[in-house]
């Protein structure tokens, strides 16, 4: 793919439950810091919508600030129980709209947590947390989600370094992202 095109589009995945929008602050910063400058359209405004229920809209926009498009999906939260620890050397500092990287890691797999130099990072949609004694969230995300960023400015979230025996040995793990929040995982297994 060239790589032009692939780091041309951006999106952000936002929640609305009866239209009502989740956490648009987080949102918005995201945007700036991944533009560098203010989107040239009123995010709150594209995000109106008469659906009912629990509503994920994907914001497409492009690099120059432009809207592309708005879409609103039903949202149902897919199970999660085995996560395939995989070892990855690319970056995704920002929420581009190609995403092959991450879908090759992936693979057949249900669902993955990415290690990078020795530490772990995310899954393919999720920050994730571990609990050992307090809630801890990898320093080095491969992605700054929203809402991990807000439970870290709640201080529910500490950030530090978590190494693949520090996940495999932890008691509790939770996955996080602005449709499901901050999800623990009660049964969950790691595989190497």
């Amino acid at each position: 793919m060239n790589s032009q095109r692939k780091f041309t589009f951006l999106f952000e995945t936002i929640k609305l439950v009866d239209g009502e929008v989740f956490h648009l602050s987080y949102h918005l910063r995201r945007m700036l810091n991944s533009l560098g400058f203010v989107p040239k359209f009123n995010l709150k405004q594209v995000l109106k919508t008469d659906k009912k229920g629990l509503v994920r809209a994907k914001v497409v926009y492009h690099k120059s600030g432009e809207l592309v498009k708005v879409e609103f999906f039903e949202y149902k939260m897919r199970e999660f129980s085995e996560f395939k620890l995989v070892d990855i050397d690319f970056s995704y500092d920002k929420k581009y709209l190609i995403r092959d990287d991450i879908d090759a890691a992936k693979g057949k797999n249900n669902e993955i947590i990415m290690i990078k130099n020795g530490l772990i990072t995310d899954t393919s949609i999720a920050n994730i947390a571990v609990f050992d004694g307090e809630w801890l969230t990898p320093k080095a995300p491969l992605l700054n989600g929203t809402t991990r960023t807000r439970l870290i400015n709640e201080g529910m979230l500490k950030e530090c370094d978590i190494d693949v025996n520090m996940l495999m040995n932890a008691k509790k793990f939770a996955i996080m992202n602005a449709m499901i929040g901050f999800f623990e995982i009660k049964n969950f297994k790691f595989i190497l």
